[in-house]
């Protein structure tokens, strides 16, 4: 299979963005597994945070997630497995991965854990998680999330 790279400086697209476009004749296993390896380089690259497990640095994949929460002085990640402890501000995680969401001041939540949303009699929004776990929408966020649903239901 022969290969032929081309660099293009595009000064319209976002500081942290790289387009990869495949040209290729037909369909063929070599395609497909660069393809593969495109995606995992991507998911290596931005999918991991950093928790602390007893008191041992290690990583977890962003999809175990199903939100990040502060409580008192400390941040948490919240996963189906354990709650762990974290040092990344609630800020820098937000705009790790397209798929969080801020749901109020000390809560981030993963779109893809998300199992549905429920209005309660007063309107205040509840997020209901895959774990069935519940989060509440702070009444400032509501404009940003339907924002936030609307760009995905595209």
């Amino acid at each position: 299979m022969k290969i032929k790279v081309t660099y293009e400086k595009y000064e319209k697209m976002k500081v942290d963005e790289v387009e990869i476009i495949i040209k290729s004749h037909t369909s063929t296993e070599d395609v497909d597994n660069l393809i593969e390896y495109i995606k995992k380089f991507e998911d290596k690259q931005h999918q991991k945070v950093l928790i602390n497990n007893n008191n041992l640095i290690e990583e977890i994949d962003f999809q175990e997630v199903i939100c990040f929460y502060s409580d008192k002085k400390y941040n948490y990640c919240k996963t189906k497995n354990a709650i762990y402890k974290i040092k990344s501000k609630l800020y820098e995680i937000e705009k790790m991965n397209e798929s969080f969401i801020r749901l109020s001041k000390g809560c981030i939540a993963n779109y893809n854990h998300i199992k549905c949303f429920d209005i309660t009699e007063t309107g205040r929004i509840i997020v209901i998680f895959d774990d069935d776990s519940k989060e509440y929408v702070s009444r400032r966020k509501i404009k940003s999330i339907m924002k936030f649903l609307d760009e995905r239901s595209v």
